[in-house]
């Protein structure tokens, strides 16, 4: 399907609705100071050898020893059964993402197929960039299904040379299956389109007994292709929003051009962003940082089983969650007198002071549900009230006026 030419992504009229008792479910930030990531390792990061940092510039073409640091002290290589990957580091991913597009046409003239749901910020550059960007379904009923028929026919009849997927799919915490990522790179080498993995939410598989710091699955997809760019990032995993990095993996080609480009266009990184990325991946440590994923991520998994006992038993829909901090809510548009997602969105948070995003600004779409994101680190005592009031308002016999917008 055609991405729609004027799709808005905006959600500003939503968020000016926004006051101090607002219980806003789709946030992005972490309200929950009780998962704050200890202070120790991030106050060494920012104040370590600060007289010499503070006097430098760091540019990404320019980390060879510390990329060489991180190649011995994180990667066990014989785990990779190759060697053909190359990778940068990077301050975040929307600019990471945002230069890559940009390389990716200067290169050849883009056209895009999406695995939705997917992040915002490729809908909004690539509309911007005027390239024509087609999408697929990622999910249906809260649960993985790609239709590979469909994305084959995509890509072809479209002449797609770039796809773009999130992992987990975008806001649902549904992660790609090692099965599926095997058709979706054999089906991309086979047509010779450059394959984007976004995966700066992966990482946080609810099986925590077998968590890593690094995925060797998707590292080896380059053994199969090599034409692959994988973004990731250890501190989006702890929630440091507040300081952020971001490696990129792809082929030497890809990331030495990537490097080049940023020195013009992102300019150097802020020395506490390198500091703690190193401090983050020092063995000494990896206990410290893997716990603190873990607590984490059980935290969420816990409020996940929550609201799906919840509404056990219901036609409401919750996605098939297994991996991060989010997940997907689906109300049925039965219990509604509209389809109208901003509506609904809406008579939500003016009705009950709940402020949902609809999903369908990510190219999630239904006909039978309206959905949302719900960040599930939020404390349980604003959660939980908040989905039973949801589910209250919805229960009302005259519920059905309520959805009525001008």
């Amino acid at each position: 399907m055609r991405v729609p030419i004027h799709h808005d992504t905006n959600i500003e009229s939503l968020l000016h609705k926004l006051n101090t008792d607002t219980c806003f479910l789709s946030d992005w930030n972490k309200e929950n100071d009780k998962l704050n990531f200890p202070p120790e390792i991030i106050q060494n990061a920012v104040a370590k050898n600060v007289s010499s940092h503070q006097n430098n510039y760091y540019f990404m073409d320019e980390m060879h020893e510390t990329k060489q640091w991180l190649t011995k002290e994180v990667f066990e290589i014989d785990k990779i059964k190759k060697r053909n990957l190359s990778f940068a580091i990077s301050s975040n991913g929307t600019s990471t993402s945002y230069l890559l597009l940009n390389l990716f046409r200067i290169k050849k003239k883009l056209k895009v197929l999406f695995i939705a749901p997917i992040y915002f910020t490729y809908i909004k550059v690539l509309t911007d960039l005027k390239v024509e960007t087609y999408y697929v379904e990622g999910m249906k009923e809260g649960k993985l299904h790609i239709d590979f028929e469909e994305l084959e026919r995509s890509i072809v009849k479209n002449e797609v040379n770039l796809l773009i997927m999130n992992d987990p799919l975008f806001g649902s915490g549904v992660k790609i299956t090692k099965d599926i990522y095997q058709k979706i790179v054999n089906i991309c080498k086979n047509h010779e389109i450059i394959l984007y993995i976004d995966f700066m939410y992966g990482g946080m598989d609810w099986d925590i007994d077998n968590l890593t710091i690094v995925n060797y699955d998707i590292l080896n997809l380059f053994n199969i292709y090599s034409n692959i760019i994988v973004t990731e990032s250890i501190s989006k995993r702890l929630f440091l929003n507040g300081i952020k990095n971001c490696i990129v993996y792809g082929n030497e080609e890809n990331i030495d051009f990537f490097e080049k480009a940023s020195v013009h266009t992102l300019g150097s990184l802020v020395y506490s962003q390198l500091t703690l990325l190193t401090q983050l991946y020092d063995r000494r440590n990896r206990t410290y940082v893997l716990n603190a994923i873990k607590e984490n991520i059980s935290y969420a998994k816990k409020n996940f089983e929550l609201i799906q006992t919840m509404l056990m038993c219901s036609d409401y829909i919750l996605s098939d969650c297994s991996s991060g901090y989010f997940c997907l809510m689906g109300i049925p548009y039965n219990k509604l007198n509209s389809n109208n997602n901003l509506d609904i969105a809406r008579t939500l948070i003016e009705q009950i002071n709940v402020l949902t995003i609809p999903h369908d600004r990510y190219l999630l779409k239904s006909t039978s549900h309206y959905y949302f994101r719900i960040n599930l680190s939020m404390e349980q005592s604003r959660l939980i009230p908040a989905i039973k009031k949801i589910v209250e308002l919805l229960s009302l016999e005259d519920i059905r006026h309520l959805c009525l917008h001008d």
